[in-house]
């Protein structure tokens, strides 16, 4: 038996949570379109996206699709007198000299259409005729279906709107519909985060990718804490600059060079001896020895560099090396309890399979020192320093027996 289609009221909630995240990212790809740097953006305040800019407001309405062919805005079409309606509930609310309208819609705009003159600053005359005929045949047919008890009554999702429209003075309408624009064909949700990422003229083509994701992240909580008072209502520009620099900033400390990867130690270098103590408690292969030792130098080494170049490298480096004694330390507990009696032939044995885990399989098993590292030598070579101090071991018994030594 096959299962239930899912119900519209599902698909309706996933359609209207789409709508209003696209609202989000759209008014961040505004503020980083915006010219002036007191620009800031404001979501569900006056509309759906308020773009203060120069002292001017520009009050966006967006109609969001995901269809393939999303049906053309028309004189007709419900969502153009929704907008109009809710742009005539706010002109109290604003001065219409400093503000202007405009209309984001994925939908396409057919050629001819009288909507044609939104896109620039062409005469709205004819279009202001063409709308009072629009508004006045959808009352008149309405009543004319009130009239003859015909339900639905015609027009119902555009009788309010329609209504609200002719109730404005010729003046006002005129005034109105000079400031109102519309953007048909924008871009949908998934496409939003790459329209993000081409607006990063500043940084590197290589990065831009990364740096939307953490901004884009940044930026949802930011509208969640405006909703909640947490914050300002408006995002400013500024706060998006600081945080892009803040971001970068970021991924560049991240992108750490191996600079010892194929380096080998100095013929005068003389290794720590706890490396070859520690190795030959669990009978380890002086070749074992000796790859331990060269993989301890070059950690030591690229350690030494990150110290002397970066000051935040010390904590990340007591950080990560606590991972790794972390690891460790679930390994060589349960290893100490289950072989507590058993024949010192067991217990080097099993301390040399932990050795060889920490050699040849940590470093594809932990997360990475950083996001770009996948060089081997780091968490290898930073067991045998751990080792050298003792802070890790890989005898059951390490401590006693290099205590007696």
């Amino acid at each position: 038996m096959s299962s239930a289609p899912k119900n519209d009221g599902s698909h309706s909630a996933v359609s209207a949570a789409l709508g209003f995240y696209y609202q989000s990212l759209y008014a961040l790809l505004s503020i980083l379109r915006a010219h002036h740097d007191d620009a800031a953006v404001c979501l569900e305040r006056l509309d759906d996206v308020e773009i203060i800019t120069n002292g001017q407001s520009l009050l966006t309405q967006l109609k969001h699709s995901l269809s393939k062919q999303p049906a053309s805005v028309t004189l007709s079409s419900v969502a153009l007198w929704k907008t109009l309606k809710a742009w005539i509930d706010v002109l109290p609310s604003v001065n219409l000299n400093d503000t202007r309208f405009q209309l984001v819609t994925v939908a396409p705009l057919s050629q001819g259409n009288p909507l044609e003159v939104l896109l620039d600053e062409s005469p709205r005359s004819a279009l202001l005729i063409l709308l009072q005929k629009e508004a006045e045949r959808v009352l008149a047919e309405h009543q004319a279906s009130k009239d003859k008890n015909s339900y639905p009554l015609a027009h119902a999702d555009r009788i309010s709107s329609c209504t609200k429209y002719l109730a404005l003075t010729d003046v006002v309408r005129a005034q109105l519909l000079a400031r109102i624009t519309i953007q048909p064909g924008a871009t949908n949700i998934k496409s939003v985060p790459d329209e993000i990422a081409k607006e990063l003229r500043n940084f590197s083509p290589d990065r831009r990718n990364d740096i939307t994701q953490k901004l884009i992240e940044w930026w949802d909580l930011q509208v969640i804490y405006s909703f909640c008072d947490k914050r300002n209502r408006a995002i400013s520009m500024l706060e998006v600059q600081e945080k892009l620099t803040e971001i970068a900033g970021e991924i560049e400390r991240d992108e750490l060079l191996a600079d010892f990867q194929f380096a080998t130690p100095p013929d005068e270098h003389i290794p720590p001896s706890l490396i070859a103590k520690q190795i030959q408690l669990v009978k380890g292969t002086s070749s074992e020895v000796q790859s331990a030792e060269r993989e301890e130098w070059r950690t030591r080494s690229q350690r030494h560099k990150w110290l002397s170049n970066r000051l935040d490298m010390a904590v990340r480096i007591l950080t990560y090396d606590a991972l790794l004694i972390e690891e460790w330390r679930l390994k060589h507990g349960i290893m100490v309890e289950t072989l507590s009696t058993a024949q010192e032939k067991d217990k080097c044995a099993s301390g040399l399979e932990l050795f060889r885990w920490s050699f040849n399989n940590a470093y594809m098993q932990l997360p990475p020192f950083a996001r770009n590292w996948n060089t081997t030598y780091y968490v290898r070579g930073s067991y045998q320093v751990l080792a050298v101090e003792k802070t890790v071991g890989w005898h059951p018994e390490y401590l006693a027996l290099l205590k007696d030594k």
